[in-house]
């Protein structure tokens, strides 16, 4: 049984209603939309093409085409970003969508990234704390409440990341890929299944090509992947 079908739609410039409508129509459940601000001068900071308005539009698409639940993504400490500016995101999202969950990410700088290479401006521990705090606060205000949270490597501060849910709309599959408790079919490019047998506790990864061309000259392989599902349940099916 498919508890949840979740979709990164990832970044708002990326999806339009179509692509949405045929997400549903495929039985997709959640998207997450992820502007990670709301702060056009941050966005061009951090090479992203799209605008605020365009993640608004993607957001309004989501629910045109029917999406019970939308995510949206939020960074505190991006480069250009200050404690006015994040706020302003929160309050944007929180008052403005209301998405049904809203995620707040800590930046983390990934060795070998531009960011980290070239020492971009980012805010510093204390500005980042506020940021956090600001959000902690003002989601509690418009009845979001926490359910899951994990910590990254070379995060700003060593804070971490904290999904919020409106009560009721809870995301599994964030649940899911911490517990190491339920199995996750992932499909598309860069997707990472997770198999777990409930009856041995056994944990098996199937990893997908990571670019599209890959993905698509590798299609007889990736069918072999998903036919060895049978085999790793096999003594549950018997």
């Amino acid at each position: 049984c498919v508890l949840e079908y979740t979709v990164e739609a990832g970044r708002p410039d990326t999806v339009d209603y179509e692509k949405f409508k045929m997400l549903r129509s495929m039985g997709a459940t959640r998207v997450c939309v992820n502007p990670q601000t709301m702060n056009s001068k941050v966005l061009e900071a951090i090479g992203r093409r799209h605008s605020p308005e365009d993640a608004k539009t993607a957001y309004a698409e989501a629910r045109r085409a029917g999406i019970e639940a939308i995510n949206m993504d939020l960074i505190a400490g991006l480069p250009s970003d200050d404690l006015d500016g994040f706020c302003r995101s929160v309050d944007n999202l929180a008052s403005g969508l209301r998405p049904e969950n809203i995620t707040v990410h800590t930046l983390s700088l990934k060795r070998g990234s531009r960011l980290r290479c070239e020492g971009a401006g980012v805010p510093d521990a204390r500005t980042v704390s506020a940021m956090l705090s600001y959000a902690a606060a003002r989601l509690r205000d418009e009845d979001y409440v926490p359910y899951y949270l994990y910590r990254q490597k070379f995060m700003a501060g060593s804070f971490e990341n904290v999904g919020w849910t409106l009560p009721g709309y809870e995301g599994l599959y964030n649940i899911a890929i911490m517990e190491e408790l339920h199995t996750i079919l992932s499909l598309g490019a860069g997707g990472v299944t997770k198999l777990v047998n409930p009856k041995t506790g056994r944990i098996e990864r199937i990893f997908n090509p990571k670019y599209p061309n890959e993905y698509i000259e590798n299609t007889e392989k990736l069918i072999d992947e998903k036919n060895y599902l049978l085999s790793f349940y096999s003594d549950i099916l018997i």
